[in-house]
């Protein structure tokens, strides 16, 4: 693990967000439940004044998310057991509809839902995500690791 996350040193121009990024890393592997930042801080035991410089990490300058997406595609290649067909690694894409009570949210939007479960509204407020992932393991287990994920639809807003 060390060795994975020490590629990423390159992708933080101060030390101590490289060092905020580590700890997230390992809290959010270690989470026991998906309530956020605080879930980090309380799982982690940090001190709770700790709670701005996470949420600080998230927005500073010292990153950005392209080079932690190619930096990731790089350790992937390099230490995933990737599957292949015919020297062809194998990717599986899939998209996602996360309903969201508030409407005023980046890249809401009324989706339609394709459910065949009548108890489910024919329309929902939410975002669709797009995700793409490779194929790695062996024929014995295969296991999909996630290489990028985004919002797909209304975030015209948002890029502007």
């Amino acid at each position: 693990m060390n060795e994975a996350l020490s590629a990423f040193r390159t992708c933080f121009s101060r030390t101590a967000t490289f060092e905020w990024f580590v700890v997230i890393i390992v809290g959010m592997m270690l989470r026991t439940d998906r309530l956020g930042v605080t879930t980090l801080i309380r799982d982690l035991s940090l001190h709770p004044g700790g709670y701005e410089t996470l949420i600080h990490f998230f927005r500073s300058s010292a990153w950005t998310l392209e080079s932690l997406r190619l930096t990731w595609l790089q350790v992937v290649r390099r230490v995933a057991p990737l599957s292949s067909l015919n020297g062809a690694v194998i990717l599986v894409g899939d998209g996602m509809k996360q309903a969201k009570e508030a409407r005023r949210m980046p890249g809401v939007k009324k989706l339609h839902q394709e459910s065949e479960n009548s108890s489910k509204a024919e329309y929902i407020f939410g975002q669709l995500f797009g995700a793409i992932g490779i194929l790695i393991g062996s024929p014995r287990k295969w296991f999909c690791l996630p290489l990028f994920m985004n919002l797909q639809d209304g975030v015209k807003t948002i890029f502007g």
